[in-house]
């Protein structure tokens, strides 16, 4: 006997919770600090600035060739590192010679080959004005710069000289020859200031062509799926220069963070703490137990960490133009980078086993009367589990034969009265 399956017979069993997992808008090089440039109100003393003043190093006004321009200002930039409110003071040179600086104007971490002037000789150089940044001041004392030149220079005519070294590197400027290469009227500058962008520019620049490492960064597992009580969830890759970082989240229950192994983290004040490995590049795992509600986590990765030289920096806004700048010197900042997770639970429809079906043969019985079987009738509109009917109703045809017999008997008649008329 056969029955029909309705969705009421439908079995359906529960996954596993799968998990999904995603960087908040982390390109190759994280978001991981906001550089803004202090304001300089005009006019520009010192009493109506007094934040750019405390942290702003003047160099000397120089002259290029072929410049229309008379005097470029060669200076130290001061720029802040904004993090949760909290700024720290960093240094910085021009790797952009005809865009005038934007006070203000937020900027972000790109790759060397991302600097946004299509005209720019920077990504063919990188690696010479990294070169400079290594060996000149202010990461190198002005007293290496003078026995390395044989004169007795000072931070104000070394800050003018790199300048000018790096734009001969990003512009293709040149200092310009002869006298009157600075605006300062003591003609033994002019001799210092050309001493040392000559060392800069010259043969011992071979290029330092290694990217400066990235301060805090999180790269996004090549595989972003798992189930939960399996798989653990990632890599997430952390690669920064400070020694450790701390992960912050309020996790839900069931998620832990592990490390390869599947060991969770140590819990710190605040979050989970890691330490970074060699080289420079930690794996954060995301593990979710079986069972536990849809969801999601979002975490955060801070440290203390060396903002390195030779970092470049460009306008956030495309649309806002403003000098790219690169690092002079290492500072310690607190930087922070964003991910998060999110899993999923799943459902499948499953077929539910047919149960076995077994046949039995009813013994015949022969008897001399006819025998009659009938099959109740099963009523429509009924609840849809219950069985459909299989029997065949004997009153059709009964009702067939005794409308021909009553044919037959009316025919009969006919021929009679017709015989004895």
């Amino acid at each position: 006997m056969a029955s029909r399956l309705t969705p009421k017979r439908l079995g359906a069993a529960v996954l596993g919770a799968s998990i999904a997992l995603s960087t908040a808008a982390l390109p190759a090089f994280a978001e991981a600090v906001q550089i803004i440039p202090i304001e300089r109100k005009i006019p520009g003393t010192e009493q109506d600035n007094p934040e750019f003043f405390k942290h702003h190093e003047e160099g000397i006004e120089i002259a290029l060739e072929g410049e229309e321009r008379d005097w470029f200002d060669a200076n130290l930039i001061p720029l802040y590192v904004v993090e949760d409110g909290d700024k720290t003071v960093v240094k910085a040179y021009c790797v952009e010679l005809p865009t005038t600086l934007k006070d203000g104007t937020p900027l972000h971490e790109v790759p060397w080959d991302e600097h946004p002037n299509p005209q720019t000789k920077f990504t063919e150089n990188a690696d010479r004005i990294n070169w400079i940044l290594h060996n000149s001041y202010p990461l190198r004392e002005t007293s290496v710069l003078s026995g390395e030149t044989g004169r007795d220079i000072d931070e104000r005519e070394a800050i003018a000289a790199t300048q000018a070294a790096i734009w001969h590197f990003s512009d293709g400027a040149a200092l310009k020859s002869g006298t009157a290469a600075t605006k300062d009227e003591d003609a033994g500058v002019d001799e210092d200031v050309r001493a040392v962008y000559e060392y800069l520019t010259g043969a011992e620049n071979v290029g330092v062509e290694q990217q400066p490492a990235p301060t805090l960064e999180i790269e996004q597992p090549g595989s972003t799926t798992g189930k939960a009580g399996g798989d653990l969830i990632g890599p997430f890759v952390v690669k920064t220069t400070a020694d450790s970082f701390v992960l912050e989240a309020d996790l839900p229950q069931g998620v832990t963070f592990t490390d390869k192994d599947g060991n969770p983290l140590a819990p710190a004040d605040g979050g989970f703490r890691a330490e970074a490995t060699e080289p420079q590049a930690t794996e954060i795992f995301v593990k979710v137990a079986e069972g536990t509600p849809v969801g999601e986590v979002k975490f955060s990765v801070k440290a203390d960490a060396e903002l390195q030289h030779g970092r470049l920096f460009v306008s956030v806004d495309s649309d806002k133009k403003t000098q790219s700048l690169v690092i002079a010197k290492p500072s310690k900042v607190q930087v922070e980078a964003q991910a998060g997770a999110n899993w999923v639970a799943g459902t499948v429809v499953t077929q539910p086993s047919t149960p076995s079906q077994t046949s039995s043969t009813a013994p015949t019985t022969t008897t001399t009367a006819p025998t009659t079987t009938t099959t109740p009738v099963v009523s429509g509109g009924g609840d849809t589990d219950e069985l459909a009917s299989t029997g065949a109703s004997i009153f059709v045809p009964l009702l067939i034969g005794l409308g021909l017999l009553g044919a037959g008997a009316a025919a009969l008649l006919v021929v009679r009265r017709k015989r004895t008329a």
